[in-house]
């Protein structure tokens, strides 16, 4: 009796653990039987990522922003228009003998108009026009009203210091070369998403192909314990041999139940990092309930890769690499700045100033008689003496400053120059990095094809050794615990293989990350 219940008791146990592992396995076959899954190539998963990604996303503004800050300085060199306009009017007492009346009285228009601009080579100037009309009740005053008009053109030229194309746009190369910075940095942001992808993609294919073995592992117990139960029923082997494989089928359904989580697991962070709530929508608004299932399978064909041509690609196509030359770029660029800062300031001036006068000519009462100005005309009549060059000012000057110990300045010279030392220093650093980064990832793929062969090789001798033991146990010269034991062996060994050859594609593609070329391999371009 008692061995009867016992037996009852393994039995139970077992068909609860076989529901148990059984009921996860059908949800997500029913999700995919109903199209309520994904069927994602790696391709089409990296599309999805660049597609929707956040991070991508943000980090491709920041080219825009840097473009921006390129027209603000091109803008420093933009033509400036200014205009201004004024009436005005005054009376006020004279001091003079002479003034009549003696109380003046003046009213004044004027317009002004004008265009200045700085040239890149360090040459500021001004083009304006200034017109004016003015009455005034002074009885010498022999235009009324008086019309005034000038044309003013001012020249500055920096001779030392701000002087040459190289100083003056200094500053929209250094943006010119951030925006390139940027770009780069969206490019390094691209590799590490994708290889991201790539990389939990294989995850999930190891995962979803180990919890086959493990399923595969679980039916090979069950089947051995529904053999023993058999014999055990008609007497020819020992109650406790259905122990020992009961036990080893709840060790085998833990298993299971531990891969199903891994699957799970991984199928959470390719839902994350391809931003799943972007790619579909689900008729009851749950993408996180979709299943995703990976229809690429990995590579097993061995590859030859060039330690030598691994390292070039990887000098000439590292994001971080090209960033730190375009920095360094940015220090010299500096380094030319400042020492130009160190000069004085030396400026070539220059003015020409062309007027005219015309109004309406009055007689004024002088030494007993009356005078009438020769400038008499109406308003246009100012232009045309302006424009004949008969009538100008003109000036030419230099200027000097000359600060003196000129500490702020050679101060910012010496540490341009040692930003330089140090950016070089780093590229060269940058330079050992990822020459260590190239030869671990060679290595890496010549261990793991050699994992792969082994592997195979292990796994069917497992094979052939379980079969020669089923064969042994059937006749009645094994044990289920030897059966079990080789059982075991054959699952580690699949496992094994099955690791090894996921660990070689993630070994590829470590070394096209390295050697950043993963976007060209992908046919991306950002």
């Amino acid at each position: 009796m008692t061995k009867k219940l016992t037996f009852i008791i393994l039995l139970l146990t077992s068909y609860f653990l076989l529901l148990t592992s059984e009921t996860w396995a059908t949800t997500r076959e029913e999700k995919i039987e109903s199209k309520n899954a994904l069927f994602l190539s790696l391709k089409e998963t990296v599309a999805l990522a660049l597609k929707n990604n956040i991070e991508i996303s943000i980090e491709g503004i920041n080219p825009k922003i840097t473009e921006t800050e390129i027209t603000r300085n091109e803008a420093e060199f933009d033509y400036n228009f200014n205009a201004s306009t004024s009436l005005g009017k005054n009376r006020i007492p004279s001091a003079s003998a002479f003034a009549n009346p003696p109380e003046a009285e003046n009213e004044a228009f004027s317009v002004s108009a004008g265009i200045k601009k700085r040239a890149a080579a360090g040459t500021n100037y001004q083009v304006s026009v200034d017109m004016q009309r003015a009455m005034s009740n002074s009885k010498f005053q022999g235009l009324q009203p008086q019309y005034t008009t000038n044309l003013n053109l001012s020249v500055t030229q920096n001779l030392l210091k701000d002087f040459g194309v190289d100083v003056n746009t200094a500053k929209i190369k250094i943006a010119s070369n951030n925006r390139d910075i940027s770009i780069n940095q969206l490019k390094g942001k691209g590799i590490t998403i994708i290889s991201q992808v790539e990389e939990i993609y294989w995850d999930l294919v190891f995962a979803v192909e180990d919890l086959k073995v493990k399923r595969e592992s679980l039916k090979l117990a069950q089947d051995l314990e529904r053999r023993i139960r058999i014999q055990v029923e008609v007497g020819t082997m020992a109650l406790i041999e259905i122990t020992q494989a009961q036990a080893e089928v709840a060790v085998r359904d833990e298993d299971v139940i531990i891969s199903q989580n891994r699957v799970e697991s991984t199928e959470d962070r390719l839902k994350k990092i391809i931003n799943i709530e972007s790619v579909r929508q689900a008729d009851d608004g749950k993408n996180w309930d979709l299943a995703i299932v990976p229809i690429d399978t990995p590579k097993m064909l061995a590859e030859e890769v060039l330690l030598e041509e691994s390292m070039k690609t990887a000098l000439e196509n590292r994001p971080e690499y090209a960033q730190s030359k375009i920095d360094l770029k940015n220090k010299n660029i500096q380094v030319e700045y400042k020492k130009n800062q160190l000069y004085p300031t030396l400026d070539l001036i220059g003015s020409l100033k062309l007027n005219g006068i015309s109004g309406e000519a009055v007689d004024v009462a002088f030494s007993g008689g009356t005078s009438r100005s020769g400038f008499g005309g109406d308003y246009f009549k100012s232009y045309d003496r302006l424009t004949s060059g008969n009538y100008y000012d003109l000036s030419v000057g230099l200027s000097l400053q000359i600060p003196l110990g000129n500490r702020a300045a050679n101060s910012n010279y010496t540490a341009a120059k040692l930003d330089v030392e140090k950016g070089i220093k780093s590229l060269k650093n940058l330079e050992h990095q990822i020459s260590v980064e190239v030869r671990e990832a060679v290595r890496g793929i010549d261990t793991n094809k050699k994992r792969v062969n082994t592997t195979a090789v292990s796994r069917r001798l497992a094979e052939e050794k379980l079969s020669a033991e089923e064969k042994k146990f059937d006749v009645g010269m094994s044990t289920s615990f030897n059966v079990l034991e080789y059982q075991r062996d054959l699952i580690a060994a699949r496992t094994r293989e099955i690791s090894a050859i996921i660990d070689y594609n993630k070994s590829l593609l470590n070394l096209e990350k390295v050697k950043g070329t993963i976007l060209e391999k992908n046919n991306i371009e950002l």
